[in-house]
């Protein structure tokens, strides 16, 4: 069963390129690598503190796997 996404709340603590990739990607089929070099490709532009955390891969992965799991992205 999946969640519903809180559109809101997610752009209120996500920058907009994030916000996009994500509305535009979402019902598409996006594999794993796909989603992360889209979202690695917006570290140049971040300006925020404490980068590396945010683009590990580790981080990114378990990221788009609960995208899929719990929200029903990417599917």
């Amino acid at each position: 069963m999946t969640k519903t996404f809180d559109w809101e709340k997610f752009s209120e603590i996500r920058k907009p390129e994030g916000v996009a990739l994500l509305e535009t990607n979402q019902a598409r089929t996006v594999t794993e690598a796909e989603y992360m070099a889209a979202y690695r490709a917006q570290r140049g532009a971040d300006t925020r503190p404490q980068k590396a955390g945010r683009y590990a891969t580790a981080e990114l992965r378990a990221n788009y796997r609960n995208l899929q799991a719990n929200f029903g992205f990417f599917a």
